[in-house]
């Protein structure tokens, strides 16, 4: 259900980026990255955003989904690696003692509006 909320500041988001480059154009693509660990569900996104836009300069926007892979570091050895389990153990040397790198990114990439 937090995709809810986090739709809502992506509607705010877009909305404002679409006005600064002046006039009142309508957004027909929208790319958004989402970290692999955020557990954002892109399909609930779309239909908040559906929702949200209905009559708006953004209807109809297509959002295309980047997943960013987890990638994790390890302590021990400082291999950095790709996390495709719940199991957040080095491939390399079987440390526990990882951190996370990347996989919680959340952000807008890019916008498509009509000429």
């Amino acid at each position: 259900m937090h995709e809810f909320s986090i739709t809502q500041e992506l509607v705010k988001v877009v909305d404002e980026a679409r006005v600064e480059g002046g006039g009142n154009p309508r957004v027909l693509r929208v790319k958004i990255v989402v970290g692999g660990f955020t557990a954002v569900v892109p399909d609930c996104v779309r239909h908040y955003f559906k929702m949200l836009v209905e009559g708006t300069r953004m209807e109809g926007a297509e959002l295309d989904f980047e997943v960013a892979p987890v990638t994790a570091s390890c302590a021990a050895c400082g291999n950095v690696f790709d996390v495709v389990s719940v199991e957040f153990s080095c491939p390399s040397c079987g440390g526990g003692e990882t951190d996370i790198i990347s996989g919680r990114e959340l952000f807008v990439d890019s916008i498509e509006v009509a000429d």
